[in-house]
């Protein structure tokens, strides 16, 4: 996918790559947005045990810009991120899941609603609500905005502070 890109990509160059056949292949992929679709859950994966050590809402939300910005540099091609970031929301024959199980977003839902019941969460916000919101805005940044890891970082602490209670509130 990085020397080529997602879309001149092929099964056949894909399975040359990893000494296997076509048929070999398509016993573990259907298609190549299953390939992409398991590169990017392993990378949400990641991007979840990042946040593990986080306490409270303001930090996790802070190890998750951290943690994107460093996958997106780990990805090393920005067309390539986008594409992976873009596999939970177009509507290309793909792996068929429940939007409620990608790791990220489970995992927001959970710390959103221990936010609450910390009064972290801005007050009148469902956790789920907000969870789904807020990774919707951090997927439309990541796949609209072309920024430095300095300006994504602000442009994500700026979207995330509208999910935090603020300081006085606490």
């Amino acid at each position: 996918f990085r020397s080529r890109g997602f879309e001149r990509a092929s099964v056949a160059e894909i399975a040359r790559a990893a000494d296997v056949s076509r048929p070999s292949f398509y016993a573990h992929f259907p298609t190549i947005d299953h390939v992409l679709f398991e590169l990017t859950w392993r990378l949400a994966l990641q991007i979840v045990r990042r946040l593990e050590r986080a306490n409270g809402l303001r930090a996790t939300l802070d190890r998750l810009a951290d943690a994107l910005i460093e996958a997106e540099q780990a990805v090393g091609d920005p067309a390539l991120f986008r594409e992976m970031i873009s596999i939970f929301v177009r509507r290309r024959a793909g792996p068929e899941f429940d939007a409620s199980q990608i790791p990220v977003l489970g995992e927001l839902m959970r710390r959103f609603e221990a936010a609450r019941s910390a009064g972290e969460l801005r007050p009148g916000m469902a956790p789920e609500q907000a969870a789904r919101l807020c990774l919707s805005g951090v997927f439309g940044h990541l796949l609209g905005v072309e920024a430095t890891p300095a300006e994504r970082r602000a442009d994500l602490r700026a979207l995330f502070s509208l999910y935090a209670a603020e300081p006085s509130q606490l």
